[in-house]
C-alpha cells in the first residue's frame, strides 16, 4: 500500500510530537508543526528528502536531484532521492547523515548526526549492495552500516557502531566491528517508553 505524500509528512510529524511528550513539554499539532517547519533541521531534511522522492517517483528526475542537493546544502543530510523510506522518520540532528540510493529504511526510523547508510567497496560486485533496514530501528550518532546487510525490525545501532552483517530482530549492535547482541535492542527500545 502506497502512502500518500500529504500522509508521509503527517506520520513524520507525529514522530516530532513525540519529542514534546518524552521531555514532559507543553505542545500542540500548530506548534509541533509550526516549530518543525521552521526552526527542526531534521524535520526539514525530511521533508526534502520526501518532496524529492515524489518527484523522483513522478518522474521529474532533474527536480529530484535539486531538491537533494538543496537538502545537503541546508540541512547537512545527504538522502538520496531514490533511497526507500517508510513513514515516520524522525532525524534528530541532520548534519552529517549520509543515506545511500540503494539504501530501504522501514517505518518508525529514529536517526542521529552522521548517520551512514551505504556500500562496502568501490568493487563491482559492491557498489549497488545497499543496506535494508526493518521498522522502529535507532541509529545514534556516526553509526554506520555498510553493504547489502538486512537490519531487523526493533533494532539499535550504538554510536559509532559499524555494521556489516545483518542483525535479526530486536537486536542491539555495537563497536568496531560491530558486535551483535540478541535481544539486547528490544530491551533497550522497551526502557524508552512514550
Amino acid at each position: 500500500m502506497s502512502i500518500s505524500l500529504k500522509g508521509l509528512i503527517r506520520s513524520d510529524l507525529e514522530r516530532y510530537s513525540q519529542t514534546y511528550k518524552l521531555r514532559g513539554q507543553a505542545y500542540s499539532k500548530w506548534r509541533v508543526a509550526f516549530e518543525s517547519f521552521v526552526f527542526k533541521a531534521g524535520f526539514q531534511a525530511v521533508l526534502l528528502y520526501r518532496v524529492s522522492h515524489w518527484f523522483y517517483r513522478i518522474r521529474f528526475t532533474g527536480l529530484a536531484w535539486l531538491l537533494a542537493r538543496l537538502n545537503v546544502t541546508l540541512t547537512g543530510a545527504e538522502i538520496e532521492f531514490n533511497a526507500e523510506i517508510g513513514p515516520g522518520m524522525f532525524i534528530s540532528h541532520p548534519v552529517g547523515i549520509v543515506i545511500g540510493r540503494g539504501t530501504r529504511i522501514g517505518s518508525g526510523a529514529t536517526l542521529f548526526q552522521g548517520v551512514s547508510f551505504g556500500v562496502k567497496s568501490w568493487h563491482p560486485d559492491d557498489i549497488k549492495k545497499f543496506p535494508k533496514v526493518g521498522n522502529n530501528c535507532f541509529f545514534f550518532a556516526h553509526a554506520v552500516i555498510l553493504g547489502d546487510v538486512t537490519i531487523g525490525d526493533n533494532c539499535v545501532v550504538a554510536a559509532q557502531a559499524v555494521v556489516t552483517k545483518d542483525m535479526p530482530d530486536g537486536y542491539l549492535a555495537k563497536g568496531v566491528p560491530a558486535e551483535i547482541y540478541s535481544e539486547k535492542g528490544q530491551e533497550v527500545i522497551s526502557s524508552w517508553s512514550y
